[in-house]
């Protein structure tokens, strides 16, 4: 009697946290381009294996919708960039080649004054909050050119809805396969993916070949 009751008490601690494995869609219909005032847009191109981003003194976020609010375990993504970007000087500077972002759910809003005198990527960042339920922030997880900045983290210092962790590096032949364990995980709605060069001047390519969601059920 009592093994039976262990053996079923196992069955059901595993089941509550079973993971689940999501290839994330490529195509066009999977994603949401989206620009910065003033600042000139990267151009998108979306195929059946792969969205290829071309910067050119340009900036923006593409964003992807879950189906369901997941609490996001580990993500893995490969790619590859050509072309050059400015050599980075810090750890982080207001351009990245790729910054792979978890749109957090939370209890921060917008409305009243806060929505009137907000930049329109918060109003759109908050636009994917589920109804009745508000965000946390966007947690970053950045590459870099240079091994020294590994490990690196910060609280972005112009916005509260920003957290930045460089996790990965760039290969020197530019490609990059990564994959991040995130303990504990992230309750997200979104993925939000950073690709900048306006500051800087740059003008590459970013090619994102296959991206991959682990969550806990």
């Amino acid at each position: 009697m009592f093994n039976n009751f262990f053996n079923i008490f196992i069955l059901i601690l595993s089941a509550s946290t079973a993971k689940a494995e999501t290839a994330v869609p490529l195509n066009e219909s999977a994603w949401v381009v989206l620009s910065y005032n003033k600042i000139p847009a990267n151009k998108v191109i979306f195929s059946s294996d792969k969205l290829t981003v071309k910067v050119k003194n340009s900036a923006g976020p593409i964003v992807h919708k879950l189906e369901k609010i997941s609490k996001i375990s580990e993500f893995f993504i490969k790619g590859k960039i050509t072309g050059s970007k400015a050599n980075e000087t810090t750890a982080f500077e207001e351009d990245s080649m790729l910054r792979f972002g978890l749109v957090a759910i939370g209890n921060q809003t917008l409305s009243g004054p806060k929505k009137w005198f907000a930049a329109d990527w918060v109003k759109k960042l908050f636009a994917l909050a589920p109804e009745g339920i508000g965000l946390d922030k966007i947690y970053f997880y950045n590459f870099t050119q240079q091994s020294e900045f590994l490990g690196k983290s910060r609280a972005h210092p112009k916005s509260d809805l920003i957290v930045e962790n460089i996790f990965a590096e760039v290969k020197p032949d530019g490609t990059f396969s990564a994959q991040k364990k995130i303990d504990p995980p992230i309750e997200s709605t979104a993925i939000w993916i950073s690709i900048d060069g306006d500051d800087t001047q740059s003008e590459y390519e970013t090619e994102i070949l296959e991206i991959k969601l682990n969550s806990t059920q």
